[in-house]
């Protein structure tokens, strides 16, 4: 095993950590962007009792964004274990398209066909995530600009939004790189070689 893969599943469990926080942030956009009570901000509590019927549908959109993130984050974590089980990172060989490929089809059928299902999941998972948060965003967006009386909702509001916007471009771009690239490393980086057959670690 590389150094590089050694850094890549140290890295990956804190990477995890950190999407969880901005998942959270920029899917529950309505209810933990507070309006202003009184002379201070509200509680989420406090925003859901005094909020209109479109507040409290908007709550239930966030949810389900959420939802998605989660069984995508789910899927991804997944896949990103298999492929650093059948692969490795190896700096030694070049880091394209034509060479993860290769890679892959040295492989045997069953995990060939598992890392297939894996990104075809993955691919479908994104498809809805992706629409789930363009009407999550509208609508937060709507409801922020209209029924919050606070200064900071707007700015709480873009910093979430564009916290998820950067990982929806970066799932994305992994879906089209054509090769099979990490998800967590923060240098794009294809999964390159297999493990020599000695070191070959359990699946």
């Amino acid at each position: 095993m590389t150094i590089k893969d050694l850094i890549s599943r140290a890295v990956t469990p804190i990477t995890i950590l950190l999407e969880a926080y901005r998942i959270f942030n920029g899917t529950l956009l309505v209810i933990f962007v507070p309006g202003v009570c009184g002379d201070r901000a509200c509680l989420p509590q406090q925003n859901f009792e005094h909020g209109s019927t479109l507040y409290k549908s908007t709550c239930g959109v966030n949810l389900v964004a959420l939802f998605w993130f989660m069984a995508l984050y789910t899927v991804e974590t997944r896949r990103e274990y298999f492929l650093s089980k059948c692969l490795r990172i190896n700096p030694e060989k070049p880091s394209d398209i034509t060479t993860s490929q290769s890679a892959f089809e040295s492989l045997d059928d069953e995990k060939k066909n598992r890392i297939h299902s894996f990104d075809q999941l993955y691919q479908r998972i994104i498809v809805a995530t992706v629409f789930t948060f363009v009407i999550n965003t509208l609508l937060s967006g709507y409801v922020i600009g209209t029924e919050y009386a606070n200064d900071k909702g707007p700015i709480l509001f873009a910093t979430g939004t564009v916290l998820i916007a950067s990982k929806i471009y970066n799932i994305v771009s992994i879906c089209h790189s054509g090769g099979y690239a990490s998800a967590y490393l923060q240098t794009r980086s294809q999964f390159n070689d297999v493990h020599p057959v000695e070191t070959l670690p359990p699946i």
